[in-house]
Formats: structure tokens, sequence, C-alpha cells
């Protein structure tokens, strides 16, 4: 498999909104019934996920030039109580089923903590619901 991985830019945005809804769509039945599943693709969803891909940091990898995962994510701006300006949150990721175990979340992840320490971020946040032990598993073996 001939991975690419590279920025997005907003002529993705439709398929990250795509991925994005397989991801509430499973975190949803499986973790969290109080998901909104007219988020993504609402004027707040568009909105975020521009934002990200503009101002932020948000990744696709592809496999034949066909985006198989994304991942978004940026610096934060709401952490006042911390004394420190360089706090990070991968937001959300998701990878079509047939390409998991292949390493490309682990090189996408990978990619953000690379970011991250560009941009002088002193933490980087990650949230999963407490039920999903593969992602919690999968985080945990990259360091979070």
């Amino acid at each position: 498999m001939e991975l690419n991985i590279r920025k997005a830019t907003v002529n993705d945005l439709e398929k990250i909104q795509e991925l994005n809804h397989l991801l509430f769509e499973k975190e949803k039945e499986w973790y969290d019934p109080t998901l909104n599943m007219n988020w993504t693709y609402s004027e707040n969803g568009v909105e975020f996920f521009s934002g990200r891909i503009k101002d932020g940091f948000a990744l696709v990898a592809e496999v034949e030039n066909k985006v198989i995962a994304y991942l978004v994510g940026g610096k934060t701006k709401d952490y006042s109580y911390r004394l420190t300006e360089g706090v990070a949150e991968l937001d959300n990721m998701y990878t079509l089923e047939k390409y998991r175990g292949q390493g490309v979340g682990t090189e996408l992840v990978r990619k953000f903590i690379e970011w991250c320490k560009q941009e002088n971020c002193q933490i980087i946040k990650v949230e999963a619901s407490a039920q999903n032990d593969d992602g919690i598993d999968f985080y945990r073996k990259i360091g979070f």
C-alpha cells in the first residue's frame, strides 16, 4: 500500500465531513448517544473544519488518490487556567475500516505531534470515550 499523507485543503472539506460522519455514527452507536448527528454538515461543523484546514492542523491520508483517513487538531485558546498558551488538542480522526492496523493513524498522529512541537505546544490533549478501549489503547501506545 502506497500511502500519501498531505495537508488538507478546502477541496478536502467534503471528504473530511464524510469521514467525520462515519466516526460520529460509530461513536454514537457504541459509546456516546448524545452526539448530534447533524453537526458535521451544520454551519458550525463547516466552520469548525474549514477553520482547522485554514488556521489549524488538518491532514488527509490517501491511497491511490482516494482519501482514506483524516486528522484535525490545533492550538486551543480556552485554557486560561493554565500558565501556558501552548496547548493543542487532537480534535478527531478517522481511518476507513479497511485501512486500520496498517500504521495510517499512527503516522497521522506522529505528524500532528511534530507540528505541535514546532508550534511550541507544551501540552497536547486528546479525548476518547471511556468505553472506547481500542481508541484509548491506540493513544496510549503513541504516548498519550
